[in-house]
């Protein structure tokens, strides 16, 4: 759970540098890894559907429900009681120790390793949509 905490740490971390609020800079965080996660959902349901010939599964219904199991999940973990203002403060104070540094170190990896697989199966399916 704790790495949960610190991928969205380091977006927020990044959004609070450039003067932004406590909830915007969380929002953003939660929604940029909402966008990745459902993004790598569509796409492995478009590969299955490709690859074995069965018809589409996401549709609006289940884009809605996936949005609002999503915001739940969010509430429940970041924003009950501002949970998110006294785990990020502690983050914060702890931000110049090894341990930490190593682990926001791979929490950047990470959130650029989820960047660049989204952008590798982007263009695998814009090629297998082109050359049909």
């Amino acid at each position: 759970m704790e790495f949960y905490y610190i991928i969205h740490y380091v977006i927020y971390r990044f959004y609070r540098r450039h003067k932004e609020s406590f909830e915007s800079s969380l929002s953003y965080a939660c929604l940029i890894h909402y966008f990745f996660s459902f993004a790598f959902i569509v796409e492995v349901d478009y590969y299955l559907c490709l690859f074995l010939d069965i018809h589409f599964h996401i549709n609006k219904a289940i884009v809605y429900l996936y949005l609002f199991f999503w915001a739940i999940l969010e509430y429940v973990i970041f924003y009950r009681n501002k949970r998110y203002i006294e785990i990020f403060d502690e983050y914060n104070r702890l931000s110049d120790t090894p341990e930490m540094k190593l682990k926001i170190k791979k929490a950047k990896n990470f959130n650029y390793s989820v960047f660049i697989v989204e952008l590798l199966l982007l263009f695998a399916i814009d090629y297998c949509n082109h050359h049909k």
